[in-house]
């Protein structure tokens, strides 16, 4: 994995979302210093996310903040991940009544998301960026430096109330008093590499091949590699670099600089026609897992919350639609209304069976001249059912 990743991750108390570039606006650092007290007592105070902010939490391809804020549940996301399937069926089984939002975060965010809350961006205040005068250097640069975004435990509002990530970039998702977390599944590691690369006529590298080979990755990540390749990097003494995405350090790969290690939906994701990737034997799979921030002690999380919380749960699980467990589903609550329905025709159906054996019985006794006597018979079972019934 890059090295970006690696120092990005971390626990929230350890690694804040508190860079350079996020930072919070808040909108009445401008006011007119004639303004009155009283409008100052009764002006909301709002803290508005920066643009720059939003860049460093979420990918280009996310839905708009105002989008996301008329969802109900929101689930991010790593790149490369794939969690399509679960997202269908959540619009199959409850689309028609609780909106999901699909939030894809950039490499190693899936944490920060938890922890972010989610603010509209003030359009007011881009206009008035652009309209205002200029101002001395010194001014215009005490303006730009804003107070760092509070990093909450349990945001009342987060960018995602799940993530799903790779607990080899972000440790802190394993934390188990901080965090749920479910295991979704393994990747099998790969290793990315020049298509013309001798190791190519391998359909699998084992680890010792990769002996004299520099990896574009700190060896400490990789411990098997760390063993068998340490007399050669101690000779050779190259630098790995530093603070590069996974899409950067593969653009170094195809530059001929180095190999690359990663999970294989990475590789797939970042496809390269120059590139390829062959299974590496003797190391350890990926896990990604599902993770959501246990609740403060005394503060639980609202019923309704929870309930939405433990369906999503359910459908990673593998629950089906007919299950007892969780909300009513869309085909749950199909099922029913038509059961009812059909409870409902065959009760009617034999209720005009009754009526019809009833009056068919009094036509024939009318008929055959029993009519009087039919009629005592018919008050006597009527004065026997009422007092059953009594």
């Amino acid at each position: 994995m890059s090295s970006s990743a690696s120092s990005t991750a971390g626990t929230p108390e350890e690694q804040p979302v508190n860079d350079s570039a996020l930072t919070a606006i808040d909108p009445e650092q401008n006011a007119p210093e004639n303004a009155t007290d009283q409008v100052e007592s009764e002006a909301p105070t709002r803290v508005y996310l920066h643009p720059e902010q939003l860049a460093m939490i979420q990918t280009p391809e996310a839905l708009p903040v105002p989008v996301l804020q008329r969802s109900v549940l929101r689930i991010s996301y790593v790149p490369a991940i794939m969690p399509g399937k679960w997202f269908n069926r959540w619009h199959e089984r409850f689309g028609d009544r609780v909106q999901l939002a699909e939030v894809p975060v950039r490499e190693a965010r899936g944490l920060d998301s938890l922890h972010q809350d989610l603010c509209l961006i003030d359009p007011a205040l881009n206009s008035a960026e652009e309209t205002a005068p200029e101002a001395p250097a010194e001014v215009s640069a005490e303006a730009t430096e804003h107070a760092p975004i509070e990093r909450k435990d349990v945001p009342e509002n987060p960018f995602a109330h799940m993530s799903i990530v790779r607990p080899d970039r972000e440790p802190a998702s394993t934390d188990g008093e901080k965090y749920h977390s479910i295991r979704l599944y393994e990747e099998l590691p790969v290793v990315i590499l020049p298509v013309d690369h001798v190791l190519t006529v391998l359909d699998e590298v084992p680890v010792e091949e990769l002996a004299e080979e520099f990896l574009l990755q700190p060896a400490s990540d990789i411990p098997a590699y760390e063993e068998v390749s340490r007399a050669w990097r101690e000779s050779a003494g190259r630098i790995v670099p530093e603070g590069l995405t996974d899409k950067e350090t593969i653009e170094l790969v195809a530059a001929g600089v180095g190999l690359y290690i990663v999970p294989m939906s990475i590789a797939r994701f970042y496809h390269r026609k120059d590139l390829t990737y062959r299974p590496v034997a003797g190391l350890d799979t990926y896990p990604v897992h599902l993770v959501w921030p246990r609740a403060p002690k005394g503060e639980p999380r609202s019923e309704e919350l929870e309930a939405l919380l433990q369906d999503f749960i359910g459908i990673v699980r593998g629950r089906t639609a007919t299950s007892e467990r969780g909300s009513e589903t869309r085909q749950a609550r199909a099922e029913r209304i038509a059961a009812e329905k059909a409870k409902e025709k065959a009760k009617a159906r034999a209720a005009n069976a009754r009526r019809e054996a009833r009056d068919k019985k009094r036509a024939n006794a009318k008929k055959n001249g029993n009519a009087r006597q039919h009629a005592r018979q018919s008050a006597k079972a009527a004065s026997a059912r009422r007092g059953k019934k009594r």
